[in-house]
């Protein structure tokens, strides 16, 4: 007998089997119903446990024998896992059955589910695979270096071979979400996780490094540094169709894959290195048993995950605000003004470039304006100028934020002539950045930076704040509430009824559309510049990332068919509207929306308010900023963070700029502090959505998992900091703290882990929500060396109370789950629940208040 037959087949030729005889069995035939393929499972799952049981008798068996049994018992399971989590979920009549509550169809997804669980929870198969894996050759997957081609695939055999031979010149980078690798990622020397939502086609290599990798360990840092002095460098990420995010992952892989080919300028790759996709990714490297290790944490902690589920990172444009852009004047000292400025703006210019027609053309209106005018006089925020003959300004591209006084005559907004667009019902709030040198002015008096409004009326002048330490930072006027602002909401919106209620059709589970559609148009800012068309005005063309309009044109369409079915009703059920063309929209600008398959809620309103972002982002071509130096990055981290977080706001600002960012925008920080030395090193990060953990509990209150998420976290032996005040790794902490809250705040509730399964705990969530207590309030009076006025400050003062108006709801699992919709519909109509077409007025008050709420959306309120 050769050594040929004295061996197992392969992983990946016993699949190849396994594929072959669901083709070959008649029983799972292209038409074979969701009762037939179960019972196909049961009995398959049968002979998988008969054949393990027989391995237990190998002592009585050859040695062929028994390899022949560990390969049936392998088929046996791929036969169950390929129907169970790929065929069957992929049926019509499966998501049928799901919607159906009859006792039959709920039989068939006790038994589904109970087929789901023992495919999860199964002990077994780990033996299995190890076996075969210890006993296969299969001389075509195991290849040198001359046979990997760069660009393309290498098998998990072929990576065992590298790792064993050449581990410590390959890099292996995983890409998928920072808690996902946390639980469990490829065991190798050098392995990275670079999350798939941090970075985006435009990128270079140094921007993976600075942006992508900002709240990444030091140690991994360190590593991507090196990236040139590697043989290997290899990407993988989960290459399982069952993952939710399966084609977002394998899209932004493939990004990740032409960057590093083609945009290295920063670290140019040698000719000789080699850059591959590990095939089928960590999923195929389980599969043939690949060795795994973690850094796990306990599940819902802030770093599991919680900010980048949430769609915060600076990768994604999702996050901005409106007001002042920061004055880079006299007053600072070179250090600071270094930190406004583009890593490649024109020296001789000393500015960004902002688009001809969103820049105000006639600067002399703004000579000689002081502080103190009315706002029909002068737009509210606008800072006084410097006149330091070194730099140059010019006004920011207004931005949105509504206020009845617009609706009066367009001269006297203090932009007539000017030849910037705003939007109507909205009030423009400009800022400033360095701009070319033809659009000087120059001013007399020293910048006032810090405005606030003063009177109580809400139409009080711009005051500057002082820089003494024993003055409280100023309080907002009590503003009206939604539900006190009946008058002036119908003054501002009379040609809209914003509360409309109308359905959405599902189109083959498109539910977690319809219910995000139906919770976003519950913010009444939003909804009103989509139906009076303003958003047109502000589309950018040039904007790098955005779709050059395609994507708010057909928000735009929907948002006006929606009003349209609901406004022009015979009866008191409306036509439901089927927002097909908006799906394929969608889908063609991420293929993650373009099947028919069920995604999930959150994900899609964090790549909604994204794709409107980046459509209306008036800053979207600008250069990117320059990077801090050290000595500034020291200076910055001995300030508060109410003043850091407001430079490092102004900074983003000048790459991000749009009604999106004034509508739901915060930031928060994330801080490692040495325990040896207590030296700290922070990050400032957006977030347009907020995850928050659920605790494991059997009820809690939202300000848990608010205390979740701030909470101080030790890091692990693996991940502790490297000092760079102590020269080596220390023992280390890390906290999360809010530092700017949105006018609209999205919570997201993770209730799912990284093995699919739900939380389903109660989370108290109030109607009235006050996170004042969360805001970072450490405001010391100390500012930049040289600066003798503060930040502005964007409405980041206390308090901070918000009104829910839109709850998200998901019921069932990840395997067989439906999203439904609560919404505040004013006074007049009070609270509305939708199912897709169906739609009702609340049964109860509290009605809204429930353990399937996915997504929360309050809206932040004065006065309460």
């Amino acid at each position: 007998m050769s050594n040929s037959k004295l061996r197992c087949k392969s992983i990946s030729r016993l699949s190849n089997v396994a594929e072959q005889f669901m083709i070959q069995d008649s029983r799972c035939g292209p038409e074979a119903s969701v009762m037939v393929l179960l019972q196909v499972c049961l009995d398959t799952l049968e002979a998988y446990k008969d054949e393990y049981k027989s391995v237990k008798k190998n002592g009585e068996m050859s040695q062929e024998q028994v390899y022949r049994i560990y390969e049936s018992a392998y088929v046996y399971y791929k036969i169950v896992h390929n129907l169970v989590l790929n065929r069957i979920p992929n049926l019509t009549e499966f998501h049928q059955i799901k919607r159906r509550s009859n006792a039959s169809d709920k039989k068939l997804m006790e038994l589904y589910n109970m087929l789901v669980k023992s495919l999860l929870y199964d002990e077994k198969i780990s033996s299995v695979k190890t076996f075969i894996k210890e006993h296969s050759f299969d001389p075509e997957e195991v290849v040198n270096n001359k046979g990997l081609n760069n660009g393309g695939f290498v098998s998990a055999n072929a990576l065992e071979h590298l790792l064993k031979f050449d581990d410590s010149h390959t890099l292996l980078v995983d890409v998928r979400q920072r808690s996902e690798f946390e639980k469990m990622h490829i065991k190798a020397n050098n392995v990275i996780c670079i999350e798939p939502i941090s970075f985006k086609s435009s990128y270079t290599d140094l921007e993976l490094e600075k942006k992508s990798m900002i709240t990444s360990p030091n140690a991994e840092i360190d590593i991507f540094k090196k990236r040139h002095e590697f043989t290997f460098i290899i990407l993988y990420t989960d290459g399982s169709k069952e993952n939710i995010r399966h084609d977002f992952y394998i899209q932004q892989e493939m990004v990740l894959l032409e960057l590093l080919l083609t945009r290295s300028f920063s670290k140019p790759l040698h000719k000789d290195v080699k850059i591959l996709i590990l095939e089928a990714g960590i999923s195929s490297w389980k599969f043939h048993g690949g060795s795994c290790t973690s850094n796990e944490r306990a599940l819902g902690s802030p770093e599991n995950g919680a900010i980048y589920l949430n769609g915060n990172t600076s990768g994604l444009k999702l996050q901005q605000l409106s007001k002042l852009t920061p004055s880079i004047s006299s007053s600072m000292d070179s250090s600071m003004k270094g930190m406004m400025r583009s890593m490649s703006q024109d020296p001789n210019n000393g500015g960004l470039n902002l688009p001809m027609q969103q820049c105000l053309h006639n600067s002399a209106n703004l000579t000689n304006l002081s502080p103190s005018l009315s706002p029909p006089q002068l737009p509210l925020g606008s800072p006084t100028l410097s006149h330091h003959p070194d730099m140059k300004f010019a006004n920011y591209p207004t931005t949105p934020k509504l206020s009845e006084r617009d609706s009066a005559s367009g001269s006297s907004n203090g932009n007539a002539g000017s030849g910037v667009h705003a939007l109507s019902n909205v009030s423009p709030i400009n800022s400033r950045a360095v701009t070319p040198s033809h659009r000087t002015v120059t001013l007399s008096k020293p910048p006032s930076i810090l405005m606030s409004r003063s009177a109580s009326n809400g139409s009080g002048t711009n005051q500057p704040l002082s820089k003494s330490s024993s003055q409280q930072l100023p309080v907002l006027p009590q503003l009206p509430t939604r539900s006190s602002s009946l008058q002036s909401s119908l003054t501002q919106t009379k040609q809209y009824d914003l509360d409309f209620t109308v359905g959405l059709e599902n189109m083959g589970n498109s539910c977690y559309i319809n219910c995000i559609i139906q919770c976003l148009l519950g913010t009444h800012e939003l909804t009103n510049i989509f139906l009076n068309n303003s958003y047109e005005r502000h589309i950018n063309l040039n904007s790098k990332l955005g779709s050059k309009g395609v994507l708010a044109k057909h928000f735009a369409r929907l948002v006006h068919q929606m009003h349209q079915n609901a406004a022009f009703k015979k009866t008191d059920k409306v036509k439901a509207v089927r927002p097909y063309e908006f799906k394929i929209a969608c889908g063609s600008i991420n293929s993650l929306f373009r099947e028919s398959g069920q995604q999930d809620s959150q994900e899609f309103c964090q790549f909604l308010l994204d794709g409107l972002h980046e459509d209306l982002n008036q800053c979207g071509g600008n250069p990117p900023l320059k990077e801090l130096s050290e000595q500034a990055e020291k200076m910055r981290e001995r300030l508060s963070m109410r003043i850091a977080s407001s430079i490092e706001w102004e900074r983003y600002l000048t790459r991000d700029f749009s009604v999106i960012v004034d509508l739901f925008q915060g930031q928060y920080a994330s801080r490692l502090t040495c325990k040896v030395c207590n030296h700290t090193s922070t990050t400032y990060q957006p977030f347009s959505i907020l995850a928050a953990p659920v605790p494991h509990a059997k009820s809690c209150y939202l300000v848990d998992c608010f205390k979740e998420f701030t909470k101080v976290e030790e890091l692990e032996k693996d991940e502790e900091w490297s000092c760079p005040y102590c020269k080596k790794k220390q023992p280390s902490t890390k906290k999360l703290t809010i530092t700017r809250l949105p006018r609209n705040l999205i919570i997201h509730l993770k209730r799912f882990d990284n093995m699919l399964n739900k939380n389903n705990v109660l989370v108290n969530y109030p109607f009235f929500l006050d996170l004042t207590p969360f805001w970072a309030n450490d405001f010391d009076g100390k500012l930049p060396p040289g600066v003798t006025e503060e930040l502005p400050s964007r409405g980041q003062v206390a308090p901070f109370k918000y009104k829910l108006y839109a709850v998200a709801s998901h019921s069932g699992s990840l395997y067989g789950g439906h999203y439904t919709a609560y919404v505040d519909k004013g006074l007049n109509k009070g609270w509305y629940y939708f199912d897709d077409t169906g739609y009702r007025p609340m049964r109860t008050p509290t009605e809204c208040i429930t353990s399937n709420a996915y997504v929360l959306f309050y809206h932040r309120v004065y006065g309460v």
